[in-house]
């Protein structure tokens, strides 16, 4: 989990658009702590804080600038096919070089792939990603977001004037949105425990669609689809297939896309609630794992609720290095106000458990454990 900032202006001055860019910075350091850096050109300011997860080096640090100078990349997110692009684009095309690689991090096969591509690289990608590209040279800019939405990416236009970043509070700490709550975004939250994309809780502020990207020039604002989950089902479900064919297809499918999340720089663990989802995962990253695999669960005293027993099973089963985490009411009326603050797309989900974890500062013997959130 990184987080990005971003302010297109050409109303403001520099100096006032690089501090009200570091207000936002500074407003999602949680997201992260281990380095954060701001870069802009004259109406193009971009900002950063950077959870290492893949090439902790700080010649991973972002705002990244490609080899040539050309090109200014902000990212939150995980290519799991990077090493892949990589290895593709360190071969030389006709008419043009091999790019030269300064680092190991996905975030610079992005760059290295939109310079040979264009838009069109992110075709090629497989994994979950927020990410903005400025071109120097065009004076373009570049907002995108992965096929389901995994990561999260809000912005507001006003004037001549865009900003975005990966999370509503920042965008609330620049002082350049009026902080009213949308009425319409009210009502379908009492609803169904959630706003739906594109709309958010705030008046003027939306979420970029999952599968869009927008292109900024100049003032020119331009959203476009580039994947849709019903185009690729609709394509998928022409040819009939054996229902155990499906069913060794689903399960290649689910192991391949566990595997390709354990790549990392750090430790990491997993959610296990004892329940199918989280077993099946857990149980295929035992499989994968050269080590035993972190596992992290919420108890309760209450026998009623707790999902212990289930939890406890599943972690005997995959030998897995289990860590109970038992909340008492006390303590989660504590932390709730602290949960309540950090939330910052209501929800009714299970957030505010998972934010409690994090606040018990889970660890292991390597060190923090890095849990891949939005």
């Amino acid at each position: 989990m990184c987080g990005i900032t971003g302010i297109i202006t050409y109303s403001l001055s520099e100096q006032k658009a690089i501090e009200r860019l570091k207000l936002m910075n500074d407003s999602i350091s949680h997201r992260g702590p281990d380095a954060e850096g701001v870069w802009n050109d004259k109406n193009v300011f971009l900002g950063h804080r950077r959870l290492s997860i893949i090439d902790v080096s700080p010649s991973s640090n972002q705002p990244m600038i490609s080899n040539d100078g050309k090109l200014v990349i902000v990212y939150n997110g995980e290519l799991y096919n990077y090493k892949d692009l990589k290895f593709e684009l360190q071969r030389a095309q006709q008419g043009e070089m091999p790019y030269v690689f300064r680092t190991n991090s996905d975030t610079e096969v992005i760059l290295a792939a939109f310079k040979r591509w264009g838009i069109d690289c992110i075709q090629r990608f497989n994994g979950m990603f927020a990410f903005a590209i400025y071109d120097v040279e065009k004076k373009e800019t570049y907002i995108v977001r992965d096929r389901l939405g995994v990561k999260p990416l809000y912005y507001h236009q006003k004037n001549d004037s865009l900003i975005f970043s990966s999370e509503i509070r920042s965008l609330l700490s620049s002082g350049l949105v009026d902080k009213q709550i949308d009425s319409s975004a009210l009502t379908e939250y009492i609803q169904y425990q959630t706003v739906h994309a594109p709309l958010t809780i705030v008046k003027d502020v939306f979420m970029l669609m999952p599968g869009h990207y927008a292109k900024v020039s100049g003032n020119n604002f331009d959203i476009q689809c580039w994947w849709n989950v019903k185009d690729k089902a609709n394509s998928d479900s022409k040819e009939k297939k054996e229902y155990k064919v499906v069913c060794d297809t689903v399960s290649d499918l689910l192991a391949k896309s566990v595997e390709r999340r354990l790549v990392a720089d750090v430790p990491f663990g997993a959610f296990l609630s004892g329940g199918i989802d989280s077993s099946a995962i857990v149980g295929l990253m035992s499989k994968t794992s050269t080590e035993k695999v972190n596992t992290f669960s919420v108890t309760f005293n209450e026998q009623d609720f707790t999902e212990a027993p289930y939890s406890d099973l599943i972690s005997k089963r995959f030998n897995t290095k289990h860590h109970e985490i038992k909340l008492s009411v006390n303590d989660f009326l504590k932390d709730l106000p602290e949960a309540l603050n950090a939330m910052d797309h209501p929800s009714g989900d299970g957030l505010i458990l998972m934010l409690f974890l994090k606040q018990q500062k889970c660890r292991n013997n390597n060190g923090i454990i890095r849990f891949r959130r939005r």
